[in-house]
């Protein structure tokens, strides 16, 4: 089941990612993301009534603190790059990027909580930054040749 969830979960991603090219044309990244973020919140508003009806709503500073930086940091900041990318590049080499995800979790890891980098995942992430760098020459190879 979890593999069957991973790959719809990366059609859909890959949906997504075509949907935002197409409308990088008309919208900058800002106004793709602004418009993604109205629209998700509005489809997720029911879902919050719901958990704020069964186990209220807390008010902490340091709560708020981490749901401004989600905001600004994992929705609009990233989503306006992911936006802008899909502007220069073509889908396929923007979602390259996201297998470097692991990277930036992991450091925000180490960062923020003291969590160990095993080996192992620094041989993992090299293997995964040398996919996307050919990934990335692949075309960028093939642009220079045409050109000459």
């Amino acid at each position: 089941m979890g593999e069957l969830l991973g790959l719809a979960a990366s059609v859909l991603w890959t949906n997504y990612g075509r949907q935002c090219r197409a409308l990088a044309n008309e919208l900058s990244g800002a106004e793709v993301s602004a418009h993604t973020m109205w629209r998700a919140g509005l489809l997720l508003l029911p879902l919050a009534v719901v958990e704020i009806y069964k186990t209220g709503m807390v008010w902490r500073m340091d709560l708020v603190a981490v749901q401004a930086y989600c905001i600004a940091g994992g929705g609009v900041v990233t989503f306006w790059i992911w936006n802008h990318a899909l502007r220069c590049w073509p889908t396929s080499q923007v979602l390259l990027f996201n297998n470097l995800i692991p990277l930036s979790t992991m450091s925000w890891a180490w960062a923020c909580l003291g969590e160990s980098i095993t080996s192992t995942f620094w041989a993992a992430m090299l293997l995964v930054m040398a996919g996307v760098l050919l990934g990335q020459a692949a075309s960028l190879f093939s642009s220079t040749s045409s050109t000459s």
